[in-house]
């Protein structure tokens, strides 16, 4: 799941949930750790629920905060718990996007002072946290802004991206949660395409220009990806030009798309090899090494190599 999909969850459920009161909170007998703390939040109210990057987070009023992570497959689903109440207009277009069918795996039931109930199912990571030290987790401390962050312009975009990411790969960089929060292998490979960027191409070999390049693809591409995440659509309905396609032609010039892993973010990267191709690496000091003559070689046992 990627960033944006998180962003229209996050607005569907705060239209639904947000500045409620919890009346129950029911989690599976056998999460007894999860029936302490979350059972904690029952009577409280929701302050706010947002995200950062893949983090779908929730403020309670009681100074306590759930941080989830899409670790693994989850659903959200929407639910009157009164079905002879009669349904006002409003909430069904704001569960429109969201799953009217309970998972197998539930996780945790909210009921809300409206009479609205939210379910979770699945196996995502979920984190209960005291709000002030939410972002002192090591796994939010080092999260850098995501995409629709007003703040994150060019400037600010090409600094994390050679300050942070030093001397990696673009491909790495891209998906370093400390520069840009949120972006996908998916995305990652549509924007470099945008860009005609190898996936394996140093960022010291790639200039400004194409640098902002990218960034503007990736924020066109979460755009449109949020607005299908509110129509119930995800990024696999969206178009692509080399994600998930290997040996199929490119369709700016024909060649073959290929899929590689480049550097150690062990995530493939589908790319084309004409439309992308490896420039030069800098060198060292920016002095390139003089090619020596290969040395003859002897042949082994009087054959001569050929």
């Amino acid at each position: 799941m990627e960033g944006p999909e998180v962003d229209a969850l996050s607005f569907r459920l705060s239209a639904l949930a947000g500045r409620q009161w919890v009346d129950r909170i029911d989690v599976p007998t056998h999460r007894w750790q999860a029936n302490v703390l979350l059972k904690h939040c029952s009577g409280k109210r929701i302050n706010q629920i947002y995200s950062q990057g893949r983090w779908l987070l929730w403020n309670f009023s009681h100074g306590v905060s759930w941080a989830i992570y899409p670790l693994r497959r989850w659903r959200w689903s929407a639910q009157w718990t009164d079905a002879d109440k009669p349904v006002v207009p409003d909430w069904l277009d704001n569960i429109s996007p969201l799953s009217k069918d309970i998972g197998r795996r539930p996780l945790l039931r909210i009921m809300l002072e409206n009479g609205g109930c939210l379910t979770l199912s699945g196996r995502p990571l979920l984190l209960v946290l005291p709000t002030e030290k939410l972002y002192r987790h090591p796994s939010l401390t080092g999260l850098g802004p995501k995409l629709s962050d007003e703040f994150l312009t060019d400037e600010i975009w090409e600094k994390r991206v050679r300050v942070l990411a030093g001397d990696k790969t673009i491909s790495q960089a891209i998906m370093d949660e400390s520069v840009v929060a949120g972006i996908s292998n998916q995305t990652k490979c549509e924007m470099l395409f945008a860009g005609g960027i190898h996936p394996a191409a140093r960022i010291g070999s790639i200039d400004s220009r194409r640098m902002r390049e990218i960034l503007v693809t990736a924020r066109r591409r979460g755009d449109v990806l949020c607005r299908a995440s509110l129509e119930g659509r995800g990024a696999r309905d969206l178009p692509g030009n080399v994600y998930d396609r290997a040996g199929e032609p490119c369709g700016r010039c024909g060649t073959n798309i290929l899929a590689e892993r480049c550097g150690r973010d062990g995530l493939w990267s589908w790319y084309c090899p004409n439309c992308q191709r490896l420039p030069r690496q800098p060198m060292l000091f920016g002095v390139e090494p003089v090619a020596a003559p290969l040395p003859d070689i002897e042949p082994v046992n009087r054959v001569p190599l050929k």
